[in-house]
């Protein structure tokens, strides 16, 4: 009776040293494979931070005109940026809904674009460090604020003229030009 224990032993001994000897050789490989992943991941999760943070501070400096280019390509990338951010991105929708509201109605835009760099301080964990006073309190000279007065009053000034051109081409045309219709004799 011994024999046949002594030989299940030997046989259970022999197929744990196998896998042992597997084990020991796969491991590095596992143990490489796991280091890649995590560090794989860690570079994808600090790569986003950095999203998060330039696209953050991007919309701080151009609060005060978030019509400009940076601040139109800042808040174009919050869906990507922070895709995995619900308030985020629900103060976002506020804020879009607001740029399209009819009569536009600045301090409610304001308010929204408050509300959206709140929460954008919150993910990014910087919530603590900034009051609302803080993310509505901008600068901007006077020679600034003309400056631009005058850019939109050049701007609307040749849309109108476009506007009044535009008009004058699709309006009729005098019967003695055209050769249709013809002239009543």
């Amino acid at each position: 009776m011994s024999d046949p224990l002594t030989l299940v032993t030997a046989i259970f001994s022999a197929i744990a040293t196998g896998l042992a000897a597997v084990a020991t050789w796969r491991a590095p490989t596992s143990a490489a494979r796991l280091a890649e992943s995590l560090r794989r991941d860690a570079e994808r999760d600090t790569e986003r931070q950095k999203l998060k943070f330039s696209a953050f501070v991007t919309l701080m400096q151009e609060r005060g005109q978030i019509y400009s280019d940076d601040g139109v390509r800042a808040l174009n990338l919050i869906d990507v940026v922070f895709n995995e951010s619900r308030p985020v991105r629900e103060a976002w929708s506020e804020l879009f809904g607001a740029f399209h509201m009819k009569p536009l109605q600045q301090h409610y835009i304001d308010e929204r674009l408050r509300k959206l760099l709140a929460a954008i301080a919150n993910d990014i964990g910087l919530a603590d460090q900034l009051r609302n006073d803080d993310l509505g309190r901008i600068y901007r000279p006077v020679i600034q604020e003309q400056e631009q007065f005058i850019r939109d009053m050049h701007r609307q000034q040749l849309l109108a003229r476009l506007q009044g051109q535009g008009a004058a081409a699709a309006g009729p045309t005098s019967s003695q030009d055209s050769p249709w219709p013809p002239r009543p004799e």
